[in-house]
């Protein structure tokens, strides 16, 4: 165990002399800080950025989705409607049958059965 120990001291002391202490000059710190303030900033713009395309794309799906239920309202208010004129189509062609049945019967069924004089026949 003492041959690791003394293997591992070793290797210490050879990093330590490698890897020395450097002095990083003056105005290391402000820069470090201003460095540090830049990147906050640019980390800011776009997350900011990230969040408007988000509510945008959000906005883009909500305007398809409103869409198409207009659309789907458009299109039954139109079926009814159609069927509307249908109901309408078909009452007025059962009065009508009405009228002309009840208009069949007084011409065909006038006393005397002789036609009348202008009548053309």
């Amino acid at each position: 165990m003492s041959e690791g120990v003394e293997n591992n001291q070793e290797l210490e002391r050879r990093l330590r002399s490698v890897l020395g202490a450097v002095d990083p000059g003056e105005g290391f710190a402000p820069r470090v800080m201003a460095r540090v303030a830049a990147g906050a900033a640019d980390t800011a713009r776009p997350a900011r950025a990230g969040a408007v395309a988000s509510w945008l794309a959000f906005g883009l799906a909500a305007s398809v989705v409103l869409a198409f239920l207009l659309a789907h309202e458009w299109q039954a208010r139109r079926l009814e409607q159609g069927r509307e004129a249908r109901r309408q189509l078909i009452e007025a062609l059962r009065v009508t049958d009405e009228k002309l049945d009840l208009a069949y019967r007084a011409v065909n069924t006038r006393e005397g059965g002789a036609p009348p004089e202008h009548s053309g026949v």
